[in-house]
């Protein structure tokens, strides 16, 4: 793997390092979701979505200031199984008290994504590096493909590419690394809408 770049001092550097913290992992996912819930009227489920989200933020920056990782985006590989867990776990929580509160269907499937993409992050871990960014990129682009229009994808192709450049220019993934996580991303999503049917 490339070992990661810290140094931003010219132009593509300052834009890879922008872009990754632009369109961090929960960024697209999350903007989907608010997204489709905008478009089912029911704009608070959304919302929900948003705040979950910032929480499980808020529990990586907090890891950071206290030392328990290296940086909030979790480029060392042996620091991800414990925010993963509790990201996953989290997320599993939240779409439990979603269907208990009567989430309609149609944000339910697509919530779901969130403690299976987790989980399988969970196990790719134990193997190996994937990028985060770039599955979640792939998965937002994919959901907004399927759910709203296929002409979401004609704009995010673009986007996910721009993503994984990042992450290969900063030293944070190998090409295969950026390629795998867009990969487990896009495929989990279209099949877990698929399987819903």
């Amino acid at each position: 793997m490339a070992e990661k770049r810290t140094s931003s001092s010219n132009a593509p550097e300052r834009l890879a390092l922008w872009t990754g913290r632009l369109f961090a992992p929960p960024v697209l996912p999350v903007a989907a979701g608010c997204a489709l819930s905008w478009r089912a009227a029911l704009p608070a489920w959304g919302v929900t979505a948003a705040g979950c989200a910032v929480l499980g933020v808020m529990v990586i920056v907090l890891g950071v200031r206290r030392g328990w990782w290296s940086d909030w985006e979790l480029s060392r590989r042996a620091e991800r199984p414990l925010p993963l867990a509790c990201a996953t776990t989290g997320a599993l929580v939240v779409w439990l008290a979603c269907w208990w509160l009567g989430a309609p269907r149609e944000l339910l499937v697509p919530a779901a994504l969130a403690p299976l993409g987790g989980a399988a992050f969970l196990v790719c871990t134990r193997r190996g590096k994937v990028s985060l960014h770039t599955s979640a990129a792939a998965g937002g682009i994919a959901l907004l493909s399927v759910e709203v229009s296929g002409w979401c994808a004609v704009a995010g192709v673009p986007l996910l590419a721009l993503v994984g450049w990042s992450r290969v220019r900063l030293g944070a993934h190998t090409a295969r690394q950026v390629s795998a996580g867009g990969v487990l991303g896009a495929g989990l999503t279209v099949l877990v809408l698929w399987l819903a049917g």
